[in-house]
């Protein structure tokens, strides 16, 4: 995941999940042989249109999957604009914009706004953390994104 802040770095740039309610830091999957930071510009791009360029890394979050059972670990970086230009709507993208970081939107996960917390302390450190989802929202949210990932799979098929 990136964490980009704008040049001020008073806002986040968050991105509308294809589960409209919610907002998420621009992150995805590390392609084999690929390296955390390099997923992370690449993945911004492909996800935000941006170019960014990382400015260190934050921390690795170990945490339950919503993809599966069992743990995921989120490799997290700070980064900032170099270049592109916002997307507009994809197949994981439904939405794009840049919040005030005292105004976050509710629609966004403890675990997200946690890795923004950690990035804008500019620790010298790699932070380490577990942080676990309410069960309430984690069986519901295997469910969806299970069935939103077929659908994405699926449609990308044909394109």
């Amino acid at each position: 995941m990136a964490v980009v802040l704008s040049e001020d770095r008073q806002q986040v740039l968050l991105l509308r999940r294809e589960i409209f309610i919610l907002w998420d830091l621009p992150g995805g999957g590390i392609d084999q042989g690929e390296e955390p930071a390099h997923a992370a510009v690449r993945e911004c791009r492909e996800e935000t249109g941006y170019i960014i360029e990382l400015d260190g890394a934050v921390g690795e979050y170990l945490h339950q999957s919503v993809y599966g059972l069992g743990d995921q670990l989120t490799y997290a970086f700070r980064g900032h604009v170099v270049g592109g230009k916002a997307r507009g709507l994809g197949l994981e993208t439904m939405g794009l914009a840049w919040y005030p970081i005292d105004r976050l939107p509710r629609g966004l996960e403890p675990l997200h706004r946690q890795i923004i917390a950690d990035a804008l302390e500019n620790s010298s450190s790699i932070i380490e953390r577990r942080i676990d989802f309410a069960r309430w929202k984690l069986y519901p949210a295997r469910v969806v994104f299970t069935i939103m990932s077929t659908i994405n799979k699926t449609i990308r098929r044909f394109l």
